[in-house]
């Protein structure tokens, strides 16, 4: 009669770490899940850039990347304006953030109100300071937010003075092919 060969109930070195990797990875992915959609307070710490902050949130510090619109790039017309008029409105103030994502680089995205209920993706492109980006603001609210870039560029407000602003999606295409 032949015996039937004995199991190995723990999995080989290999089968441990794809599962442990596994784990991690999932893991990672459900907590990303967790925080998309919700919303809390924070202390603005830092201005990157225009669109860009980082906030003492749940007493870690973490980037924010305004959801929805784009600053004009570091060495583009407007960039330092930007980054001055986010300053001026958020730099050391509590602010609410209404997470919609986590991007490839690490960073929280989200919908950012100051205190006084104004929202700061809407008040930089009201300035003429952003446009909304088209590939990720498909919202409702994107909507309004079309209204706001048309009626600073009808005023010729912010960026839109110069003759044709170049968005930054574009921008950063074009300076990838001239490398």
């Amino acid at each position: 009669m032949l015996k039937k060969p004995k199991r190995n109930v723990l999995p080989d070195q290999f089968d441990f770490f794809q599962y442990l990797l596994f784990v991690v990875l999932l893991s990672l992915l459900y907590s990303s899940q967790i925080l998309a959609g919700t919303s809390g307070t924070a202390i603005v710490e830092k201005i990157i850039d225009g669109d860009t902050i980082v906030v003492k949130y749940k007493s870690n510090s973490v980037r924010v990347r305004l959801w929805g619109i784009d600053t004009p790039e570091y060495h583009q017309a407007y960039s330092r304006v930007a980054k001055r008029f986010t300053a001026k409105l958020a730099a050391g103030k509590v602010v609410t953030l209404q997470v919609k994502d986590w991007d490839d680089y690490g960073r929280m995205v989200a919908v950012v109100t100051l205190s006084d209920q104004r929202c700061l993706n809407e008040e930089l492109l009201k300035e003429g300071l952003a446009w909304v980006h088209i590939y990720y603001c498909k919202e409702p609210i994107c909507n309004d937010w079309y209204s706001y870039e048309k009626k600073a560029r009808t005023q010729q407000i912010g960026l839109w003075r110069e003759t044709s602003p170049v968005p930054p999606w574009i921008w950063k295409r074009r300076k990838q092919y001239r490398k």
